[in-house]
This record gives C-alpha cells, structure tokens and sequence, in this order.
C-alpha cells in the first residue's frame, strides 16, 4: 500500500509540473490597454524586470524565462533562458533575434530593426551564460530543443503585438534563425540571415577549396608567407605570446601549453583574415622582415588568441560541442605550414572539455538544407564572396512565388547584411520586407551604409557572428 502511494504521489508530481510548463507556453490575451510590462509578468514562468536608458521611443526590459531542458519531458527540470525587449509600438512588427550564442544586455538595435521601426526581442542561446541549465547535460544541447524554446517564447508573447514577426540573425544567429523556421515554419512571417553556413560534417572539406580561391593571389602568398614566419620565430612568439597572458590577465591551460596555442592561432589565422578582412587589408599583412612586435600584433589582431585562452574556450565550449555533434565545421588549409607544426589546428579536441561519445548527427544538417531547398518560404539570405564560411552557404532558390532569394555582395565578408548589397539589391530586399510586414523599410537619416559589423560589439566579441568562434 506504501509503494501505492509514493507511485501515485510521484505520478502527480509528474502530471502537475508536465501542466505548468504546458500551461506557460499558451498564448495569453493581450487587451489593447494591456501594459507590455504587467503583460509579461503575467505569463507562467516569466520575470520581466524594466531597465533604465532605453533609446528613444522604446522601453527597455530584461527578461528571463523558464525553459524546458528538454521539452519533450519538461518534468526533468528548467533552467531560465535570458532575453531583452526593446519595445516601441504594439502595432509595430517585432524582431525576433535568435543569436545562436550569449547576448549583452543592451539597447542596440540590429540593422533590420531600425530599417523597419520595428519592437526587438533578443534571446540567449540555450547553454550560453546564464541561459545554462544545472547541470549541463550535453544531450539537450540539440537544434531541435533551441528551436522549441523560440517556439515556446513566440506562443507566449506574440499574442501581446498585433505587427508581423521577422526573425533574424548573423551566421550562428542566422543558421539557428532558420533552424527554428525547420521546425516551427508559422511561428514568424519571414526570415533574414546573414552569412549563415551549413557544413556537411566534421571537416568539411569544400572550405579549403574556398580558401585555396579567396582573394588576390598574391594577398593569398603573403599571408601563407606570414604563417610560416610566425611559426619560424616560435621560441619568440610563444615569448610575447606569455606577455600577452600576463597583460591581459589571460591564462592558456592547453594540454601542449603555448606551442600549442600558437599552432592553432597561426593554423585559424589566415581563416579569419578573409573572414572580417577584406582586399584592403592585403597590404598590412608583415612581410618577413618585420619587426618581432609587428609580427604578433597582426597575429593578434586578426588570430583567435582570445578563444584559446581559458575563458574563451569555457565561454564557446557550448558552440563547439554543437559543432562536433550536429553543426559540422570547416576544415582549415594547412598544407603550406605543415612541416612547422607541433599541433593540429584542425583537431577540436582542446576547444571541450570532454569528446563528446555520440557519433556526428548526420541527418540533422541534410534535414535542414531539404528544408531550405524544397519548403522554405519569406526567406532571404545575405553572403559575402570573400567570406570563407560562404563555402558552406544554404542553397536557396530564388522564387517569387516563395519569396525567397539569396543576395551577394562583392568582396563582402563576414559582416555582410541588408545594408552592404548594392542599391539595387536593397531595393529588392526592402520590397521583400514590405511583402511581408506590410511597413515600407527606410534607412534612418543617422545609419550610414557600412561595410561590417551587425552587431553589439566588434569582431571576435560579436554576439552572433561565427569563427573563431563564429
């Protein structure tokens, strides 16, 4: 009879937390005098805190949500998943930001937002910050639970706008926008992702014919050149490589100390030289009479030093994981510095703290480009053709009856977007964005066209802009 009881106590505990992490995922009426504030706090499982200094015409509110591990058995447990609102207008269409990693909590407003006037929701990455479940359980770490907590937090505060949803997001930002769009394809109205990759595996190979094409060929031998000098002067680089450490209160706890951090720095470099450079960049690159200091600081300008570091690998070990189990990754051109290596660049292994022990899912990125190629529609991708991620670009056809398209920019990198196509590019984009809001997009007087950053913060410190990392 005791067993009897503590099942049927335990079913019920089972039951009663299944209906509240059901219950929280119902729309809830929003009342057109509705306060955003009282609305949000209102939801099942939301904390919804205003913060001070919005920008102008907008409040500015954090919010953190219960989420979840894994949706298909919420009695397991919940974590809060973080989020900020930028809201202006309950008429106006939002923007859905999906940024595939952490955010910062602040009041920057993404291109797309300021081009439509529109309300901006950013969401945190599941296993990003303080969106971490305790403890971390890998297995849940899937694009397919990421995409139910976007569709959990849709169902929930949608119902409060009236305007259309546009989701949208740079390179993981993107490729996890679209991902949502797989599984959940009527939770938003359109899609715009920025230079957002899909590899087919661990390694791919189609980025080292990208990177064997890329640019110039004489901007290509300088840099393979340059690599080949910072690793001839190894003794002196791993030297300013430590003082660096030292300055910037950084520790480098790799297994084969700073030969190692160097290798994988120098074996990333010429990478990410193409990936937030551009042809102008060509004519800095050291020559091998450069002075010691010259040589590092281009290394740390445009090397990933700082994803090396214990920090950084702990900061983007959720990426990587995901990267080893389902997202795939490039492989890097090596051929030229082989001999002068100690460490595999294209090893991952440093960048988790364990081997994940499930085999490449396979089936998860193939799943995703059917999608994108048979099903998809409101779509537009934007990719630059220096940028070496473009290797792995979704293969979209153009179609005016799906209103789909993919835009090119010409030496455009990793910061391309809606505001670096060509006037006539834009204009076809922003009439797509009309299709599907229904508000005519205009560039403000204060944004300038720009060549770069869609983002909070500049190069290796973006929110959602991949390699290395992302």
């Amino acid at each position: 009879m005791r067993i009897n009881r503590i099942i049927i106590r335990s079913l019920l505990l089972c039951l009663t937390l299944f209906w509240a992490s059901w219950s929280s995922a119902q729309p809830h009426l929003a009342h057109a005098s509705q306060d955003i504030l009282s609305y949000l706090q209102a939801i099942p499982g939301m904390e919804a805190e205003e913060l001070n200094n919005p920008p102008s015409g907008y409040r500015y509110i954090l919010i953190r949500y219960s989420q979840p591990i894994d949706h298909e058995r919420p009695w397991l447990g919940s974590f809060k998943q973080r989020m900020v609102l930028l809201h202006k207008d309950q008429n106006a269409p939002m923007v859905l930001a999906t940024n595939g990693y952490t955010i910062a909590v602040s009041t920057y407003r993404y291109n797309l937002t300021q081009v439509l006037n529109a309300n901006q929701l950013k969401i945190e990455h599941r296993f990003f910050a303080e969106s971490t479940p305790e403890p971390k359980d890998w297995q849940y770490l899937t694009i397919k639970q990421a995409a139910a907590d976007h569709h959990r937090i849709v169902t929930a505060i949608r119902p409060f706008y009236t305007g259309k949803w546009i989701s949208r997001g740079s390179s993981k930002g993107g490729m996890t926008a679209i991902y949502h769009r797989r599984f959940y394809p009527d939770d938003v109205d359109g899609t715009v992702a920025n230079v957002a990759p899909q590899s087919f595996g661990r390694l791919d190979p189609r980025y080292v014919t990208f990177q064997q094409q890329v640019g110039p060929a004489g901007c290509r031998a300088a840099l393979k050149q340059y690599q080949r000098e910072l690793l001839k002067r190894r003794d002196i680089m791993k030297a300013y490589i430590q003082r660096y450490s030292n300055e910037q209160g950084m520790n480098f706890s790799l297994e084969g100390g700073l030969d190692q951090v160097l290798d994988m720095t120098v074996g990333e470099l010429y990478f990410q030289f193409w990936q937030y450079g551009d042809i102008a960049n060509c004519k800095d690159i050291p020559t091998n009479d450069a002075s010691d200091a010259d040589l590092f600081q281009f290394m740390v300008d445009w090397g990933p030093l700082y994803f090396l570091s214990d920090i950084g690998r702990k900061t983007y070990e959720p990426y990587f994981y995901q990267a080893i189990t389902q997202l795939g990754y490039p492989r890097l051109m090596l051929g030229h510095i082989t001999d002068l290596l100690q460490y595999d660049p294209n090893d991952y292994r440093p960048y988790v703290t364990k081997w994940p022990s499930q085999a490449f899912d396979y089936r998860a990125m193939w799943d995703i480009a059917n999608f994108v190629v048979l099903k998809s529609s409101n779509l537009m991708l934007f990719y630059g053709d220096i940028d070496p991620w473009t290797a792995g670009a979704f293969f979209l056809p153009n179609s005016g009856r799906r209103s789909t398209h993919t835009f090119w920019v010409k030496d455009g990198n990793h910061g391309t977007d809606i505001l670096t196509v060509s006037e006539e590019d834009q204009k076809k984009a922003f009439a797509m964005l009309k299709q599907w809001t229904g508000v005519e997009p205009k560039v403000p007087s204060v944004m300038l066209r720009h060549s770069g950053q869609d983002s909070d913060n500049q190069k290796q410190f973006n929110e959602d802009l991949i390699r290395r990392p992302l």
